[in-house]
């Protein structure tokens, strides 16, 4: 008994030394060649896509599909191919071995040579975003809104002195665009709308004309006028004669990076300019010397403190997990997208050597779909367990709204990268990782920042999937302006019509460049042959 459990142990073993000697061989035998990409072209099944794409004869078409059973291994026993027992082993700095090295040098530097210009141009594309931005705040519109109402008994003091800030302050030109609205024009304008100037203050940020508004309030320097003259005790000049007003849902990066920074330093700049401005004098110099007495005796308070904005953000947004969503859900979508393509490789290789023509196209754009669609649901549903609120703009509808702006996003994208490796595979192969890398860069610089502080090169993310949808997360999770939904979902629906139509057409492609080559390879090694028994039949 115990010799027999020993033969067959030994048995067991000896079998797995030929089988690890026998894989040794293959992996040699596939690494004779450095220039040899087959195994890039078993990895994308160009074999198989090939097949599908191009006519089969009618006894193919016979052959009954054997069942999928996963990944396969065509690995060649190394006894079977008589050139593989004569491959002689060099030590890597033997003479025999000079020109193998000379090759090796040349591949590695060549891919040296592309990783460093793939990766140049990477930074390049997202680095040069923030390029001397700094010098483009003035391209930021703010309006500058004098609800303050002029007389002939009292002119406004305080419009006055804020359009004076925003005029005479030279420093204040390069932090943005400002825009002077009086009083007559915000309420013309107001009355068209039948609202309040309060409300078409509001109307005009939340519909996006401007970044920010700096508003004197309705009557600002009457209303302060009245509490000197009373010498009122309730009345608060520090926040009651103007506010500024924006609004964060708009644009979430670009406000919290930029917009709240701006208005900051011109509220700093407000501060040192306005003691010197005079505002506190020249509303003194509107009361009779009783009025001041009791003021300064009384009423300290209303010509002490400086009238200045309080800041009111129209949709605020107090969670701060929206950070993460805001600045990398998208990105997340587009690799998801990326291993959606490499996860099915497997199952599309095995279709396509089963299927042809337009039946195979149909299924690779029908599974892909609910790839997506799958996917999609999980990025909502992960971004809801972790507190993200979705009914905020569309009510519990929000939840399919988001769905499906996810699904969007990711089949405007998924048939690009498939169009793209697919073209980059029959050029350079292993350049395929750059076209995921590429994809995020050239949908991410445009998108993280405002397109009008970037260089002009940038304003093609007006058309990219990510900006798109970037706008459309927005209003659904913030409530911002819906007036762009249309023009955002158009650009999402566009971008995967034509990608999808497009993607037969690179198969086919792919599909005969590949059967040329094989064609080419027959015909060479059908030469090679011919000229081997010539020789033969000489000697």
């Amino acid at each position: 008994m115990i010799r027999r459990l020993s033969n067959s142990a030994s048995s067991f073993f000896n079998a797995s030394n030929i089988t690890q000697e026998s894989l040794v061989e293959d992996v040699e035998d596939d690494i004779l060649d450095i220039g040899n990409e087959n195994y890039v072209e078993e990895m994308f099944g160009a074999k198989q896509l090939s097949h599908a794409m191009t006519s089969k004869s009618s006894d193919e078409e016979e052959q009954t599909p054997q069942p999928y059973t996963g990944q396969q291994h065509n690995s060649k026993k190394a006894q079977s191919d008589p050139k593989n027992q004569n491959n002689k082993k060099y030590s890597f700095w033997d003479k025999e071995f000079k020109s193998e090295r000379i090759k090796i040098a040349m591949q590695v530097l060549e891919n040296y040579v592309y990783l460093v210009l793939g990766f140049a141009a990477v930074l390049c594309i997202y680095t040069g975003s923030y390029y001397n931005r700094t010098s483009r705040f003035k391209n930021l519109k703010m309006a500058i809104m004098i609800g303050d109402r002029n007389s002939t008994q009292l002119p406004n003091i305080v419009g006055q002195t804020i359009e004076g800030y925003f005029t005479k302050v030279p420093a204040l030109q390069a932090l943005g665009n400002f825009d002077i609205w009086d009083y007559d024009r915000l309420s013309n304008l107001a009355a068209s709308h039948n609202n309040t100037l309060t409300e078409e203050v509001y109307r005009q940020i939340h519909h996006q004309k401007y970044w920010a508004a700096f508003y004197v309030y309705e009557n600002a320097t009457l209303n302060w006028y009245q509490a000197l003259a009373s010498g009122s005790k309730t009345f608060n000049p520090t926040n009651s004669l103007m506010e500024v007003v924006y609004e964060t849902g708009r644009d979430y990066n670009a406000v919290n990076n930029y917009i709240v920074t701006i208005i900051g330093q011109i509220l700093r700049g407000y501060y040192k300019f306005i003691p010197q401005s005079g505002l506190v004098v020249n509303m003194l110099k509107t009361l009779n010397s009783t009025q001041a007495n009791n003021v300064i005796n009384n009423a300290p308070q209303l010509i002490s403190t400086i009238p200045t904005f309080s800041i009111h953000d129209l949709h605020p947004v107090p969670n701060p997990v929206f950070s993460a969503t805001m600045q990398l859900a998208g990105v997340y979508l587009i690799v998801l997208t990326f291993f959606a393509f490499v996860f099915s490789i497997q199952i599309q290789m095995y279709i396509a050597s089963k299927v042809k023509g337009i039946k195979y196209v149909i299924f690779r754009m029908m599974s892909n779909q609910v790839a997506y669609f799958i996917i999609s649901l999980a990025f909502v549903v992960l971004n809801t367990a972790f507190g993200l609120p979705f009914n905020g703009t569309f009510g519990h509808a929000g939840f399919l709204v988001i769905w499906v702006f996810s699904y969007l996003l990711m089949s405007a994208i998924g048939s690009v990268i498939e169009f793209f490796v697919l073209i980059v595979f029959a050029l350079k192969p292993p350049m395929i990782g750059f076209v995921l890398l590429f994809t995020v860069v050239l949908n991410l610089a445009p998108t993280i920042s405002p397109i009008i502080l970037c260089p002009k090169f940038y304003r093609y993310g007006y058309a990219m999937p990510l900006k798109n949808f970037y706008d459309l997360l927005q209003v659904a999770y913030f409530n911002a302006w819906k007036g762009h939904m249309g023009r955002n979902i158009g650009i999402l629906f566009a971008w995967m019509v034509v990608s999808n139509a497009a993607l037969p057409f690179v198969m086919k492609w792919l599909a005969n460049k590949k059967a040329k080559a094989e064609e080419q390879k027959t015909n060479l090694e059908e030469s090679q042959d011919n000229k081997n028994n010539q020789v033969t039949e000489k000697k």
